[in-house]
């Protein structure tokens, strides 16, 4: 395994069963860490105190051009946010959140305790623990196998019964097909913005990096010599007609196409986003169903309320997600849990 992949072969056998509070804290971390996040940027920063955990915002890791308001950045947090609880859970350990604890604060996401020792783990808690590890986000072609009513129900009933977070099908073949248009207006208005361009330049990686953060050529399903152009070509030429087209075919070939919605657009609903977004992705990797993102018209300001009323939803759509049957596929780099947390 590369060193960059390190933190995927964590185990539940390396718990510090005789540790301190802190010892098993960041054990927690490691499980946190193994979230998905935009770009793979990995925005989060875990403080460890005596008998308490924070989460914060990493902003320098934000991406000011696709996530101006770091709405995704923040998603991103809440789905470590729900590894770490569901973690430890696993362990017995019983957690007490508190979102948003200071309001001066705007980086401190989240304050974790420990409400106590001697918690039993649900089969669902032990079910989403098995799954971190094995969660990928899939970019790649699904089979055409339909995801049945039983098994979209286990998907609806994870993320949870909170009433500011909603999870829906996109059903009907009209609304499909809006979407896709949508999707790839987003995908060339992003490919002649030049700024955007750049950015995401930054972050897709050759397939032998040795970066711990970004997007290997490998996750779009590129052979090594082509990964190595990967940069250049996001950076420099007009990709937009490609990435359009292969985003319809996703979208023809995916059995299930799927929106997380919210209540509000703030950063407490965007957080709660990102909490059922990982509950939602650790269900279907246990049930074998892969997932990905098709969030290009969420993120250009002129296609947002066209999605809005596409949906006819009184929420605000945060992320559109495909589901469906495919390949294994690598897992992408992951910064060591050293670098993301500070002892207090």
């Amino acid at each position: 395994m590369r060193n960059n992949l390190n933190a995927w072969a964590v185990s539940e056998n390396h718990f510090p069963s005789f540790g301190s509070i802190k010892e098993k804290f960041k054990f927690f971390v490691r499980y946190a860490i193994l979230a998905p996040s935009g770009h793979n940027t990995q925005p989060w920063l875990f403080e460890v105190h005596e008998e308490s955990l924070n989460l914060y915002a990493d902003r320098t890791r934000a991406l000011p051009v696709i996530d101006p308001d770091d709405r995704e950045l923040i998603i991103s947090c809440g789905a470590a946010l729900t590894n770490l609880l569901v973690t430890m859970k696993y362990f017995g350990f019983e957690p007490d959140v508190t979102l948003f604890p200071n309001d001066t604060d705007n980086d401190l996401l989240a304050s974790i305790k420990v409400k106590s020792r001697d918690y039993q783990p649900t089969d669902e808690d032990k079910i989403f623990f098995k799954a971190i590890p094995n969660r990928r986000t899939n970019r790649l072609p699904f089979a055409e196998e339909i995801i049945d009513e039983i098994t979209f129900g286990k998907l609806l009933k994870a993320v949870g019964d909170d009433t500011d977070i909603k999870f829906a099908k996109v059903e009907s073949s009209e609304m499909r097909e809006e979407l896709t248009r949508l999707i790839e207006q987003g995908d060339r208005v992003q490919s002649q913005n030049k700024s955007f361009c750049r950015e995401l330049a930054q972050w897709v990686h050759p397939n032998r990096t040795s970066s711990k953060d970004g997007i290997p050529g490998y996750a779009f399903g590129m052979g090594d010599l082509i990964s190595f152009g990967s940069p250049f070509f996001i950076g420099n030429l007009n990709w937009g007609d490609i990435q359009a087209g292969r985003d319809r075919n996703l979208v023809k070939g995916s059995p299930l196409i799927a929106v997380l919605e919210s209540k509000s657009n703030n950063p407490a609903d965007w957080l709660k986003t990102g909490v059922a977004l990982s509950r939602l992705l650790l269900r279907a990797s246990w049930e074998g169903i892969s997932a990905s993102y098709l969030n290009q018209p969420l993120e250009v300001p002129e296609l947002f309320d066209k999605v809005r009323d596409l949906l006819k939803t009184s929420y605000h759509p945060q992320m559109l997600i495909r589901l469906g049957y495919g390949k294994q596929v690598k897992a992408t780099p992951r910064r060591d849990v050293e670098d993301v947390i500070k002892i207090a």
